[in-house]
């Protein structure tokens, strides 16, 4: 038995009895012995027991057990608190993307419509819940459970991706479409073809907004590009997708430019090198060149 496990049944019986203030120090206890303990964070955070972030942070704050980039950052060698640390890196890509479309003239807090693709369990949407116009966010995944668990959680409209973007079929166009590292995983066979379908889900004078691995990823992971610029390796992090549908994808500047001038009528591009997690390239794309 790890330690610390009697305490999650104790903080249960404590919060059956009302006693909250007895039953935060025992879930508090046990995070300490078991820094991933979901089960534990989560009650802590339904109940705001003492020591929660929903109220420290302002944000809806349980994650889902399921949630494969909480497993990332809970792996990951270098996270003594995962649980603060995917909460807070959450913020950090509000703060990127928040500068970003201020440098556009388009501040998130006039949105009318705003989708998150590939939203995940929510890592971002519960800071961009905050931050949008009510009602203005819509999100999409395809991995089983997470749209439900962010209607649920966060009171947001979304529906489910599928794998094949020729039959993606989103129930509106949007102001804003914002995907966090999709592109930076997909297949050349895909990635053309899911930038044009996503570019098609705009409105009119809409945005776009892709991240990708790009010259200073590849510098960094001590990769080179072939000359074609388009580099993929299999390697699924997903239970939802194969290893030859997701895998880590490495795009030169050069490549993505010709992409958009090929694959999207009047489309206007807006460069911004390493700008998301301090390695990963932002691509704004405006549907029509007058905009």
């Amino acid at each position: 038995m790890k330690p610390g496990n009697d305490l999650l049944p104790l903080a249960r019986d404590l919060i059956a009895q009302g006693r909250l203030a007895q039953a935060g120090h025992c879930l508090q206890a046990l995070l300490r012995l078991q820094p991933t303990h979901l089960e534990a964070h989560n009650l802590l955070e339904t109940h705001r027991l003492d020591g929660n972030f929903t109220d420290a942070f302002g944000i809806e704050s349980r994650i889902s057990p399921d949630d494969d980039i909480f497993r990332f950052f809970a792996n990951h060698p270098s996270c003594t608190n995962p649980i603060r640390d995917y909460l807070s890196d959450g913020w950090r890509t509000m703060v990127e993307l928040g500068r970003l479309l201020e440098s556009l003239d388009r501040p998130l807090g006039r949105c009318g419509s705003f989708l998150e693709f590939a939203s995940g369990f929510g890592r971002f949407s519960r800071h961009l819940a905050k931050a949008l116009p009510e009602g203005a966010l819509h999100v999409s995944d395809v991995v089983p459970g997470s749209v439900d668990f962010l209607k649920q959680h966060l009171g947001v409209d979304g529906f489910y991706s599928v794998s094949d973007p020729g039959k993606l079929t989103p129930p509106r166009k949007y102001e804003v479409i914002f995907v966090l590292s999709l592109f930076s995983h997909l297949p050349e066979s895909t990635w053309s073809t899911w930038l044009a379908r996503l570019y098609d889900t705009l409105e009119d004078k809409g945005i776009l907004i892709i991240t990708t691995h790009g010259e200073k990823c590849a510098r960094l992971m001590g990769v080179s590009f072939p000359p074609n610029g388009f580099l993929f390796i299999p390697s699924s992090e997903s239970k939802a997708l194969p290893g030859e549908e997701y895998g880590s994808t490495f795009t030169s500047t050069d490549y993505v430019r010709q992409a958009i001038s090929h694959h999207l009528r009047d489309a206007a591009i807006h460069e911004f090198p390493a700008h998301f997690w301090g390695n990963q390239d932002g691509f704004a794309i405006v549907k029509g060149r007058q905009a």
